[in-house]
């Protein structure tokens, strides 16, 4: 197969805009996991609204700063 010169760069163009695409792709993705991991592990306390992280499997945490029992996950009833 002949490649011409002309071929040989329209394939590299293409080759390197393929590429960061596909870093673009992984790289939010990679972004995106890392951020909704951190947000399952943020706690806001209800009485002084410190936010603080708690990476145990407890339901019922303690808050650093006031010492409040505050539940942890999403089913925190408001009010």
């Amino acid at each position: 197969m002949n490649l011409s010169l002309s071929d040989f760069v329209l394939f590299i163009v293409f080759g390197s805009c393929a590429l960061v695409l596909l870093f673009a792709v992984v790289s939010r993705t990679l972004h995106a996991r890392a951020e909704s991991r951190s947000l399952a592990n943020r706690v806001i306390c209800r009485l002084c609204l410190h936010v603080f992280e708690d990476h145990g499997h407890d339901k019922i945490v303690q808050c650093p700063h006031c010492h409040a029992a505050n539940e942890k996950g999403r089913s925190r009833r408001l009010g």
